[in-house]
């Protein structure tokens, strides 16, 4: 006779202290702005995280004079573009210095409310993120000292292959010739990316194009040639319909887009060495495939691998990434009016990644 037990969860009853001790471990304090008299009332962590006693009194006039002089305009700033925005939210990152000449950052995020249409108050949030600033600029330090240091060997790498290079074209070996202009070209790509990363500009995560007209099939076979160098084992095709698929685009974007289809067939294909990229245009697109034997993927995650972060449920733990590498590709193939997605031919064995750009216009 087989028997049951009734679990009963037990009840737990959330006092005003639990909830004080939850919200003074995240540094988490509430307060609420009066817009018409810009009566402040805040709870006790709001004070303690800009550096006063929970005692003390807090009013707007003296939450300003807290604020570093630098990041003080910033704030009745916000306040009016919450006020004057349609989604009435408020948010603001500032620096305060508490009483032992430590600087803090406040991240305050709020919500405006209206009274008959008018704006009446805002409520909202305070907490401190020091800790997060801090392991950001360190990050950012770490960064700009890394990308500066690479620069200076890398300038000796790219001054010995071109006096390599000339060296050869002198002695008039066509096949060590493209060896050496591929190393440079290599060379070339790395410090494009250093370059970008050390822009401030590009710290807007824009991808910023430099179109030109470039063959594609020569530039399928460049990435071919550069990951076979590195997988020996490898043998990665190249099949083209035309003698040439010209396109106009940022040939070194597409090769970014390219080289990350070509290394992901490797890494994906352990079992089995043949990788084909396929090259064709009509009078509208040009497409790109890049087909593989390996593992697969599976048709409910085709369109979830090109999301920021997302790997697949196949993948073995033995293989290293990120998530980054296709959300980086289809961002590129965007920003150039073409499409990019995985076909949907279940019946294939591995996985074929695609790609279009637009044709160019005829002149």
């Amino acid at each position: 006779m087989s028997s049951m037990l009734a679990y009963k969860e037990p009840s737990i009853k959330v006092t005003q202290e639990h909830l004080k001790i939850a919200l003074d471990q995240v540094q988490l304090g509430f307060w609420e702005l009066d817009l018409a008299s810009y009566t402040l009332n805040c709870t006790s962590k709001c004070k303690t995280n800009i550096g006063i006693g929970e005692n003390d009194t807090l009013d707007y006039d003296k939450l300003l004079n807290c604020i570093l002089p630098d990041d003080r305009p910033l704030m009745p700033e916000a306040i009016i573009e919450a006020i004057q925005s349609a989604a009435g939210v408020y948010s603001l990152q500032y620096r305060v210095r508490h009483p032992d000449n430590t600087i803090h950052w406040i991240d305050a995020k709020g919500t405006v409310l209206f009274d008959a249409a008018a704006p009446s108050h805002i409520i909202g949030t305070m907490v401190d993120i020091t800790e997060k600033k801090d392991l950001e600029l360190l990050r950012d330090e770490l960064f700009n000292v890394t990308t500066h240091e690479l620069k200076t060997p890398l300038s000796a790498v790219k001054g010995y292959l071109q006096l390599l290079d000339r060296f050869i074209a002198g002695i008039g070996d066509e096949k060590i010739t493209q060896v050496a202009k591929r190393a440079l070209g290599s060379v070339e790509r790395i410090t494009r990316l250093l370059n970008e990363m050390a822009d401030p500009a590009n710290l807007s995560n824009q991808i910023r194009l430099a179109k030109d007209s470039f063959d594609l099939n020569a530039l399928g076979e460049e990435i071919a040639a550069n990951a076979m160098l590195i997988n020996p084992e490898y043998n990665i095709r190249v099949a083209a319909t035309n003698n040439k698929n010209l396109v106009f685009a940022d040939r070194y974007r597409i090769g970014q887009v390219l080289t990350n289809l070509v290394n992901n067939a490797v890494k994906y294909s352990p079992d089995c060495t043949n990788i084909v990229v396929y090259i064709g245009a009509n009078e509208t697109e040009a497409k790109v495939q890049v087909k593989d034997f390996g593992i697969g993927l599976p048709k409910s995650e085709h369109h979830k691998v090109f999301q920021k972060f997302y790997r697949a449920t196949s993948t073995p733990q033995n293989i290293p990434g990120f998530g980054i590498g296709l959300f980086l590709s289809a961002e590129i193939i965007l920003r150039h009016g073409g499409l990019i997605g995985v076909d949907d031919d279940e019946s294939a064995n591995g996985t074929c990644f695609y790609f279009t750009l637009p044709a160019p216009a005829v002149s």
